[in-house]
């Protein structure tokens, strides 16, 4: 029997996205594909680890601040020395990286052939920025050397056809790009409100309260104040509107916007949230506001929807081909244009419920399940089996 070896990011990362494409594709992978066997090179356990006990130990170990240089550095030495030289001594018939930020560990694979599974090309985006610190300079030289690993993949999988052109534009090269999308779990398909407003009350988020949720990071492609900006025009317009933001950590630009707002007291932020707090927010929310200036799939669209939640997305990257017909496309960078997409849906209860029926329907057709069996079909075209 054939041997993959799927090398996931390292827990020290905590990007809650790449810990559930690695989790699900080890938990799907051996019911969809018994053909083959599978071996994991480092734990997942994190923020979407199922186990309790998983999870406590991952909460116990002592991380320091994840902006720190001194964070950085030991980052650093985990990603590029100490896990290459872990992957070294596995042995496999195929390596299978999960992350592109990882490419480089290819190189420590046995002449097997190596599969990336690429979510986005920000790498190759940032290496072209003008470096202003000592530590971009350094980040900018591991991510050339990533990049140049990229390269000498035998085959690539990416979610969706926009970045499927993207990359064989940087290539230089269409072959061997495959196109597998990520799944949705069917747990955000329960329907539960008394989770709603459980989730409220714990948050401290009145009943009444118009709940304009954000998922994802808070870094500058995410467009951070579209949402602040939006919730705010919301409330200037006599919706009591209130901003729940998952997953990401805001910095003292959004801090002094939310002020200027005067909605720093209608906001609630959980900088990182288990799986079972994530379901629960988007139950408790009332629209997705997904207006990132750049996104490879958009996996909190599909999240929503399933969820029965509304989305309106700027469509920028992928975002427009993962959405389809069931959200509002927005495309646009001027923040008054999001305000009325919001306050028009908010307004139209008609329109909303046919956005949660397209949404549901729409998210029905993706599945982990799916997902591991189209990537055990690359896995096969490479080890002949």
């Amino acid at each position: 029997m054939k041997r993959v070896l799927l090398i996931p990011d390292l827990p020290v990362e905590r990007w809650p996205s790449m810990e559930r494409y690695a989790l699900r594709l080890w938990q799907h992978l051996p019911q969809e594909a018994p053909d083959l066997a599978y071996a994991l090179a480092a734990p997942v356990r994190g923020l979407v680890a199922s186990e309790p006990a998983a999870r406590r130990q991952s909460e116990e170990q002592p991380v320091a601040h994840p902006t720190s240089f001194g964070f950085e550095l030991m980052r650093y030495g985990q990603r590029y020395v100490r896990y290459p030289a872990r992957i070294r001594a596995r042995r496999a018939d195929l390596y299978h990286v999960l992350d592109h930020s990882y490419a480089h560990l290819g190189r420590s694979a046995r002449r097997a052939p190596v599969v990336v599974t690429v979510h986005d090309l920000l790498p190759q985006i940032t290496v072209r920025r003008r470096p202003l610190h000592f530590r971009h300079h350094l980040r900018n030289l591991l991510l050339r050397r990533v990049l140049a690993a990229l390269r000498e993949a035998r085959a690539w999988i990416v979610a969706t056809e926009w970045l499927r052109g993207e990359l064989a534009t940087w290539l230089g090269r269409d072959e061997d790009i495959h196109v597998v999308p990520y799944g949705v779990d069917d747990a955000f398909f329960d329907e539960a409100d008394a989770g709603r407003e459980a989730m409220r009350d714990r948050l401290g988020i009145p009943p009444e309260a118009y709940v304009v949720l954000h998922v994802g990071s808070a870094v500058d492609r995410k467009n951070l104040p579209a949402v602040i900006e939006g919730t705010a025009g919301l409330r200037g317009r006599g919706v009591p509107a209130w901003l729940l933001q998952v997953g990401g950590r805001l910095n003292a630009k959004h801090l002094s916007l939310l002020q200027s707002m005067g909605i720093s007291d209608r906001v609630t932020q959980l900088p990182e949230a288990p799986e079972s707090d994530l379901r629960a927010a988007y139950r408790a929310a009332d629209v997705l506001l997904f207006p990132s200036h750049y996104e490879g799939f958009g996996l909190p669209l599909l999240e929503a929807m399933a969820s029965g939640l509304p989305v309106i997305t700027s469509g920028a990257g992928a975002l427009g081909e993962v959405a389809g017909d069931a959200a509002v496309v927005v495309p646009s960078r001027d923040p008054e244009r999001y305000v009325e997409a919001l306050v028009a849906l908010a307004q139209d209860s008609a329109r909303a419920a046919d956005l949660r029926e397209r949404g549901r329907a729409r998210a029905r057709g993706f599945s982990w399940a799916e997902t591991a069996r189209r990537t055990a079909q690359v896995y096969r075209s490479l080890v002949g089996t």
